[in-house]
């Protein structure tokens, strides 16, 4: 696999946006997301819908792997965990560990392996699954998209390091990337970072933390502690070819270039976690990520701003157990661990504040659902937001748009931060899509710099 990029998107490509902000204030909101490879938008538009009060939320996610919808779902669950039973800074640790790093410690590991068996259950149990307990609503899912989830979710909880020893399928994908330049790799790490991701603004990823990621593949390191457990939620099932025949396997085919700092580290509301000293930037990306992760959480739970001052007992509650020194030399917590402790969230419910002020749900629809549901007479101009990334904008058709209300507003990420793209390939990307968009009866709302701009923005005008 010579793509840098990999061909399964484990995180996105661009930085969290609420996707609703735009959109008429006190109506019901339906999105659709296609592709997104994680939660970044999602969670940032439900956080915030506070500020932009609408009616009942309902976010509809497509992607292309079944792994992936996995994670979402592991994720949602992990988001939505009530403050007393998770605090905010821990569930914060927890969420970037998951979600960017190859390695993680044994108590995150303890985590995922508890949290999977509710979530086999909640795919596995028909009752549960038409009684529609849970912000998630896997209703519209075929039988057979349920049972892979449950194979996933079972593999997750195998801890034979053998099968699935990440490390080394990181450095052979490093090899099979760089071929003859694997010697000199670090070079290659100093001129990407330097003349791809700072160029195109991403300067406050720090060069240590990008190299470290680049190397072996863990991107947020919240303390000093041993990240050994690998990350079983970025494996992927492959079918290899051998002697006696096809086998499947379970391997690493995601991004080993850009890395996960984009989603929530590059931007911030708070300026002073932005600042420059000396022509430097005084914070990484691992800090920004921690800030604006925290942040959502906190809207999530609370419906208001959170800042780096805020006070009040419900912060007091978040912190009462956040990690506050080294436990046996792991960094791991003994006396108010997590998992295996205390009795998680049975399943992943939106606390009552933020259930009754929205009502939110996340739909998961079939791997197929791009080309299937502009046919079916239940999408039909349903959604008011689009959202497509670079990987899956191919969907974008005459009939897609079946499923666009009058006047959508429709996002396309684009490839700023896909540092195998060069600027003229970023511009004749944009051209492509643009005129996919038009084919499909949409107009470009904003002129868009294919090297400055992460999305595309265009509306859509019922023929």
């Amino acid at each position: 696999m010579a793509n840098g990029m990999g061909n399964i998107t484990w995180w996105g490509f661009s930085p969290a946006t609420n996707l609703v902000t735009a959109h008429e204030s006190g109506a019901a909101v339906n999105i659709l997301v296609v592709g997104a490879g994680d939660l970044r938008h999602i969670l940032k538009t439900l956080a915030e819908s506070w500020r932009f009060p609408t009616g009942k939320i309902s976010i509809y996610v497509v992607e292309n792997s079944v792994e992936v919808l996995a994670r979402h779902m592991l994720m949602l669950s992990l988001a939505v965990e009530p403050s007393a039973i998770m605090g905010l800074a821990e569930k914060t640790e927890l969420y970037l560990e998951i979600f960017g790093n190859s390695l993680m410690r044994h108590k995150t590991q303890e985590y995922v392996k508890e949290k999977v068996h509710q979530l086999i259950k909640f795919v596995t149990d028909s009752d549960l699954i038409e009684k529609n307990v849970s912000i998630i609503n896997i209703t519209a899912l075929k039988v057979r998209e349920r049972d892979a989830l449950e194979v996933v979710f079972k593999f997750w909880k195998d801890c034979k390091t053998d099968s699935f020893s990440i490390s080394k399928l990181w450095e052979s994908r490093l090899r099979r990337y760089l071929g003859m330049r694997y010697d000199s790799r670090h070079n290659v790490y100093d001129w990407d970072y330097s003349m791809k991701l700072c160029e195109r603004g991403a300067s406050v990823i720090n060069k240590m933390e990008y190299k470290q990621w680049r190397e072996r593949g863990v991107a947020f390191e919240a303390r000093e502690a041993d990240y050994v457990e690998p990350n079983r939620t970025l494996a992927s099932c492959s079918t290899v070819r051998k002697e006696s025949g096809s086998a499947r396997v379970w391997t690493y085919c995601g991004d080993i270039v850009t890395g996960p700092f984009v989603a929530h580290g590059i931007e911030c509301e708070d300026n002073a976690l932005l600042k420059l000293q000396n022509r430097a930037h005084v914070k990484t990306a691992t800090d920004v990520s921690q800030f604006n992760v925290m942040s959502m959480f906190y809207e999530l739970a609370h419906g208001r701003r959170y800042s780096l001052e805020a006070d009040g007992s419900e912060d007091d509650a978040n912190r009462s157990t956040t990690p506050t020194k080294d436990r046996n030399g792991t960094g791991d917590v003994t006396e108010s661990s997590t998992a295996g402790k205390r009795g998680l969230c049975v399943f992943p419910i939106l606390s009552a504040d933020v259930q009754s002020r929205h009502g939110s749900e996340v739909c998961f629809l079939p791997l197929d659902a791009a080309e299937k549901i502009p046919h079916k007479s239940q999408y039909e101009k349903l959604f008011d937001v689009v959202y497509l990334s670079n990987s899956m904008v191919h969907k974008l058709t005459p009939d897609f748009s079946r499923v666009f209300a009058d006047n959508a507003h429709v996002t396309i990420e684009t490839t700023k931060f896909l540092l195998d793209v060069s600027a003229c390939q970023g511009e004749e990307y944009l051209q492509r899509v643009t005129a996919m968009a038009k084919q499909a009866g949409c107009e470009p709302t904003t002129v868009c710099d294919p090297l400055q701009d992460a999305f595309a923005h265009f509306s859509y005008a019922a023929p």
